[in-house]
């Protein structure tokens, strides 16, 4: 199949022949750039929700005939009333692993096996890990996993069971990363970390043409999501960009961006108009967006700038009430970093004075894979 992509490199603003750069960095720098020439087949993947109608904007050699899981919308006249506004719970945690990462996991063992990889490694706070080692299974790669010592007990024995080969370190997630790098060139491991390789934000960005259909018949206007290493939120703004530029989307809601204030590294940088990462102390209990330097800093702050979208933070206790609130009150088991979205949305809404509007609040993992001390 002939590429129709082009490799770009936010440093350099070069074109590159292949996945390699000079720059030595521990956080993404490189994206893929398509030239898409048959929507026709994008639409086709509105309907059918199959990936090998997707060739047009992922990376890949081959087709795949693979249709992904539903993603489940829920809202609530009680909710809605409160919030003088409609909020569409958008529950994306019923595929193989829990979590809004299957999508990156799914694409990056695909990529890795027409590479010929044996193995995948990749440096996560647990959600990123079971997902990327559950599709190596189906695979038959091998996962080498770098983890934060902070990651929860229960993703831990998770990893276990799915016969990971475990990298614990009492550091940052920052540390773990380098390590990361070290061990994927030592033994030519391919290396799925968020952003560090692009295909990861490809991968993400399948979410906005996943939910098209809702979008428009939903008319959303605000989009929430959770932010840690930021590859999610520059995947979902990547993916609208695209729908637009080819036409499909006539307006991109408001992208909104939420991080806990006990690990704002996003919110500083991008606040203080700056594309490159700053590296903080974090000390979030909810370990998926627990970040000290984001991953995809460059280009979270690229395309969340380019949207006019926003990044905004929350008191980490409030995210861990908004966690137990939807459990008891709606029956939604979300992880604490998913319960972000919601926590942030009242005060949100009455700052910025809005009424009779949509909002999709973007929950990205299962509750299940939570514990705490």
């Amino acid at each position: 199949m002939q590429m129709n992509y082009k490799i770009s490199c936010f440093l350099c603003n070069e074109i590159k022949k292949k996945e390699i750069c000079n720059h030595n960095l521990d956080f993404g720098h490189l994206d893929y750039l398509y030239n898409i020439l048959n929507k026709n087949k994008i639409k086709k993947f509105f309907k059918t929700k199959n990936i090998k109608n997707l060739n047009e904007i992922l990376p890949l050699k081959k087709k795949y005939d693979y249709k992904l899981p539903e993603i489940n919308i829920k809202t609530f006249n009680k909710i809605n009333k409160k919030f003088r506004n409609k909020i569409y719970f958008v529950i994306d945690y019923f595929n193989f692993s829990g979590s809004f990462k299957d999508r990156a996991s799914l694409i990056s063992c695909l990529f890795a096996k027409e590479g010929d990889f044996k193995e995948i490694s990749l440096a996560s706070s647990g959600n990123a890990a079971i997902s990327t080692a559950t599709f190596a299974n189906m695979f038959e790669l091998k996962t080498s996993v770098f983890l934060p010592s902070f990651v929860s007990d229960s993703k831990k024995k998770i990893l276990k069971d799915l016969g990971c080969k475990i990298y614990e370190f009492n550091k940052p997630y920052s540390f773990t990363v380098k390590k990361c790098i070290e061990y994927s060139k030592k033994f030519n491991s391919f290396n799925r970390s968020s952003a560090l390789n692009p295909i990861s934000r490809d991968g993400k960005k399948i979410f906005m043409y996943e939910i098209y259909n809702d979008l428009k018949k939903k008319k959303c206007d605000y989009i929430m999501v959770p932010v840690g290493d930021a590859n999610i939120i520059s995947g979902i703004c990547k993916g609208s960009i695209e729908l637009k530029t080819s036409n499909l989307l006539k307006k991109i809601p408001k992208i909104i961006g939420v991080q806990s204030d006990e690990s704002p590294s996003f919110f500083n940088q991008f606040n203080s108009d700056s594309p490159f990462p700053i590296r903080l102390n974090s000390k979030s209990k909810c370990d998926s967006i627990n970040v000290d330097q984001p991953l995809d800093a460059f280009y979270a702050y690229k395309y969340l700038k380019r949207v006019n979208g926003e990044i905004i933070k929350v008191k980490d206790q409030n995210i861990l009430r908004a966690k137990k609130f939807l459990l008891k009150n709606l029956g939604i088991n979300c992880c604490s970093a998913s319960a972000s979205s919601f926590a942030s949305l009242q005060n949100y809404i009455k700052k910025n004075k809005i009424h009779n509007k949509n909002f999709f609040l973007i929950l990205t993992g299962s509750g299940f894979k939570d514990n705490f001390k």
